[in-house]
């Protein structure tokens, strides 16, 4: 199997992890990876690299994020989803849909996120769940995050149902609890589904059973969504482009940040950055392999 990516509708009740052990032995790859972590009970698009795929992730993993949750209001749980035991309870005001928009508003822009203790984020050596596990306390890190769009979707008694567009980083769980401390009363996540990462939507993906060899798509169509590319004509510069050398600022339209170079068959051959030296330079070699 070549150096590839893949689309997957996550189910619940699998890790993100789960997914990649599991097209490993499918598509018989040697290094599996994923862009975005989805909880265990989250559901929705999952972007995996095979094998060299995997060098690029990270050019995919800072994306807005699209999600729809749905909120249960009046108890607050341990995990801020339905996964774990209830903490809270509190009385649920009178709210309309008006005053769910008002609140939705206030949250739009930047602003501080105190990070899930269930999370896996490190902090002295150590995740951030196991000091859960092990209920030792520990100061949670605080993360900068943007909410770019917040839609209501519907809400029905003590059930809101909302759509968000976010940045890497956003724990949609937390996000949850903060729409219901703001509506006067406490809430935790019973349903959360990932829809898009930047352009890409899971419409598109496909669940782990119906995964097959038609599944897979090339990393110059999905790395043409999230970076600019430079196809090279030049026979020279493509040897030199797999070897890492530097590249002329004349071969390249615009001074973007980044490009992604690839040959005149598409082939991706390596991520390129501008140098204020006067030259591009690589930053991550994808496919050195002569076709």
């Amino acid at each position: 199997m070549k150096n590839c990516f893949v689309l997957v509708d996550k189910e619940s009740d699998y890790t993100s992890r789960d997914v990649c052990n599991i097209l490993a032995k499918i598509y018989d790859a040697k290094k599996v990876g994923h862009a975005g972590t989805l909880d265990p009970f989250a559901t929705g698009l999952l972007i995996v690299g095979l094998n060299n795929a995997t060098k690029a992730l990270s050019y995919i993993e800072g994306q807005y994020k699209t999600y729809e949750a749905t909120l249960f209001l009046g108890q607050k749980t341990s995990s801020g989803d339905h996964t774990n035991e209830v903490i809270e309870e509190k009385e649920v005001p009178e709210i309309n849909n008006e005053i769910i928009e008002t609140v939705f508003a206030s949250l739009i822009g930047e602003s501080e996120q105190i990070v899930p203790i269930t999370s896996a984020v490190h902090v002295n050596g150590r995740k951030l769940y196991q000091y859960a596990h092990l209920n030792q306390e520990v100061e949670l890190p605080k993360r900068t995050i943007d909410i770019k769009e917040l839609k209501l979707l519907s809400s029905d008694k003590n059930v809101i149902k909302f759509s968000a567009t976010v940045s890497k980083g956003t724990y949609i769980r937390v996000l949850g609890e903060t729409i219901a401390e703001k509506l006067g009363t406490v809430g935790h996540l019973i349903a959360l589904r990932r829809t898009k990462i930047s352009s890409l939507d899971v419409m598109d993906a496909s669940t782990i059973k119906n995964l097959n060899e038609n599944s897979v798509i090339s990393m110059f169509d999905i790395l043409s969504q999230f970076v600019s590319i430079k196809v090279l004509e030049d026979e020279s510069e493509i040897k030199k482009a797999r070897h890492g050398g530097k590249l002329s600022l004349k071969l390249f339209p615009e001074k973007f940040e980044t490009y992604c170079v690839c040959d005149n068959k598409k082939h991706t051959i390596a991520i390129y950055k501008y140098s204020e030296l006067g030259y591009y330079e690589c930053a991550r070699g994808l496919d050195n392999e002569d076709y």
